[in-house]
């Protein structure tokens, strides 16, 4: 005889609309943190948020361009969504550098994630664990943080997931699997329009694992059900016989040359790593899950050693399939970062979830206190870097050191506060709403409070303040240098037609010009101007931050270009009486 139907309250919000409605919640909040005050990151943010203002500005939405640098080496369908995002916020916002409408869609590629992974959830885990999985990787530190960037990688993991969740449910649902393969087909279009080939290739990887695993494929059958990938043929080969014709095949070349070569053989510096490297940060990015990180160990250990007949375990080897395959695929490659491993997260906070909920039920010792140990180390790690980050907060030293002992004391308390409640109350769902809430207490503080106004870490957004309070800001047809200095942020922040350039490129510089030179160069270019009879005239204090695109400190002195005196009298002289 079946089991009754569950009557708790928790077990009612699981299994119906409201648990996706909560979900969605969640992401949605833990996506928006810093959505609008934060200033633009460099570089790869700025970069697509420039790119897409350009292709409003030109109206050419086939073609990327960041100012005069054809880039089109990459897939376009994040661009296509900030472009409308932009569109449908027109009447919000008056200028086409406001922020949050190129963040929005990245929030969406969240929601869309965490839904996802509900839905797969339901058919791996069971509804109600699959409600704690979603709500773990939602309000997970790498996956808002992501959620908030106006990049790809979001937006990508979100039909990432979906591709993944309609495989789970073919797997293990049975229902409608004609219609599941085409929503695996239609997430699959949208992930290569997103990011190439990162959502096959996660998929591919999967199915892989669970066929050499299982030794079964029976079920993978509707996949070749036709209407599938003549969907999505039909949503990449459109856009990718455009950009071809319209860059003569430079697209296809660039696209090896520039993206996936360096991917592939390392050749970036900025890009290396070492073996286990996302396994190392593992704990800290996917916080706060870290505290059950050791009960899902225990359960995927298990499933290993269990044989491959073992229904039971059939769930489990299809999450460990899919998480185990991505970090295996990112592992191998030489180009390393840290969000690379994000198509993962869903897979292993549901993992956490599934650990979280035996708990309670197996005699496991050292789980807890382990989990517990692993969750208020990095959780305290997050505080001190919160607490580092209050010190960019304008002020002196003196105010510098208050902010920080205040940021650690209450981020400590949270985190000390949540190790406690872990501790005391047994429940699963008790110990989860505690882990979202210092979760999304933490990503609160540091996103949507004290990043945005550390203004320190933010240099281009400090030097555009700056040239307003002088009234120096870019204007149409006037013409605006910069020098030395080639963060995108400064780009998006003004204005497309600035230029940027070094000190040797002065050549068309004339006297009324509007400059802004860093420090490192600011005697070549001095001495450049010389050359041709100018001089600078600084008209503030220069700006100091970090750019966050070099990782280091920069100065930038601004002002405009005069005529040297020397030369201006012997003008004077020329003309006569």
């Amino acid at each position: 005889m079946p089991p009754p139907p569950a009557t708790a309250l928790f077990d009612q919000l699981a299994r119906g609309w409201r648990g996706y409605a909560l979900i969605a919640l969640i992401a949605l909040t833990a996506g928006l943190f810093g959505v609008g005050s934060l200033p633009p990151m460099d570089i790869d943010e700025s970069r697509f948020m420039q790119a897409t203002r350009q292709m409003v500005e030109t109206d050419d939405y086939v073609r990327i361009r960041l100012q005069d640098e054809e880039r089109n080496r990459k897939p376009i369908a994040i661009h296509w969504l900030q472009a409308a995002s932009v569109h449908v916020s027109d009447p919000l916002t008056d200028r086409l550098n406001t922020i949050w409408p190129y963040r929005l869609p990245s929030v969406l590629g969240l929601v869309l994630a965490s839904l996802a992974a509900l839905w797969a959830g339901a058919a791996l885990v069971g509804h109600r664990t699959a409600l704690i999985g979603a709500g773990l990787y939602a309000s997970g530190l790498l996956a808002g943080m992501e959620g908030m960037t106006a990049k790809t990688d979001s937006v990508m993991v979100g039909f990432t997931t979906l591709a993944l969740a309609a495989l789970a449910r073919l797997r293990f649902s049975q229902q409608a699997p004609k219609l599941t393969a085409v929503v695996f087909w239609l997430a699959m279009g949208c992930g290569i329009l997103t990011k190439g080939p990162i959502t096959p290739a996660v998929a591919a990887v999967t199915l892989i694992a669970l066929a050499l695993w299982e030794r079964k494929a029976a079920w993978m059958k509707p996949l070749a059900w036709w209407p599938g990938p003549l969907l999505m043929m039909a949503i990449t080969l459109p856009w990718l016989i455009a950009i071809g014709v319209a860059t003569e095949g430079r697209f296809y070349t660039e696209m090896l040359a520039s993206e996936l070569g360096p991917k592939l053989t390392g050749s970036d510096p900025a890009h290396q790593g070492f073996p286990g490297y996302y396994l190392l940060l593992l704990p800290l990015l996917i916080f706060p899950a870290t505290y059950a990180l050791p009960a899902a160990a225990r359960l995927a250990w298990d499933t290993v050693r269990a044989k491959r007949d073992d229904d039971a375990h059939a769930p489990l080897r299809f999450l460990i399939a899919w998480a185990a395959g991505t970090f295996l695929i990112f592992e191998l490659m030489p180009a390393k970062l840290v969000h690379y491993t994000l198509p993962a997260y869903p897979a292993i906070a549901m993992l956490c979830a599934a650990g979280l909920a035996a708990m309670r039920g197996r005699r496991w010792r050292t789980t807890h206190p382990v989990g517990a140990v692993l969750f208020a180390v990095f959780g305290l790690l997050i505080v001190a870097v919160m607490a580092g980050v209050a010190t960019f907060i304008p002020g002196d030293a003196a105010a510098d050191l208050r902010r920080a002992i205040a940021t650690a004391l209450v981020g400590a308390a949270i985190v000390i506060a949540a190790v406690v409640g872990l501790s005391v109350f047994r429940r699963v769902t008790a110990r989860a709403a505690i882990l979202m809430a210092c979760g999304l207490a933490l990503s609160f503080g540091l996103r949507d409070q004290l990043a945005p106004q550390a203004r320190g870490l933010f240099v281009s957004a400090e030097a555009v303040d700056a040239l307003t309070r002088a009234r120096l800001m870019p204007r149409e047809n006037e013409r605006f240098w910069v020098v030395g200095y080639a963060q995108p942020s400064l780009v998006f922040l003004t204005r497309t037609s600035i230029k940027l350039v070094r000190a040797d490129e002065l050549g068309d510089v004339q006297a009324g010009d509007t400059i802004m030179i860093e420090g490192r160069v600011l005697s070549d270019t001095i001495a450049a101007l010389a050359e041709r009879g100018l001089t600078f005239d600084a008209a503030d204090e220069p700006v100091s931050g970090i750019a966050l695109g070099r990782g280091e400190t920069t100065t930038l002195h601004f002002g405009t270009v005069r005529a040297a005196p020397n030369a201006a009298a012997e003008d004077r002289q020329a003309q006569g009486p």
